[in-house]
């Protein structure tokens, strides 16, 4: 597995997050599972190129919660979230 690659600022290619448009939970009705897609635009050399999303599963949104926590140096007494289980199980 190769390294990832480090942040630059000059680099002309970024995913920036659209404003106006809301993280949206996404439920696949087979699977029963939760995701959520966070929309970003796609920009090249400061020209857009189009939105995209990026999805991320509860586990991760967790994760991501709690590292911005972390770095914000937010102090949550509790969980972020309560653990999602099935409907009827």
């Amino acid at each position: 597995m190769s390294a990832l690659p480090k942040y630059d600022p000059d680099c002309p290619r970024r995913a920036e997050r659209i404003p106006d448009r809301p993280v949206m939970r996404v439920i696949d009705v087979q699977s029963q599972e939760t995701y959520f897609d966070l929309p970003l635009m796609i920009t090249f050399d400061g020209s857009a190129q189009g939105p995209a999303y990026l999805r991320l599963g509860v586990d991760e949104v967790i994760d991501l919660v709690d590292e911005l926590n972390f770095v914000l140096d937010v102090r949550v007494k509790g969980p972020v979230a309560q653990p999602c289980t099935r409907s009827g199980i």
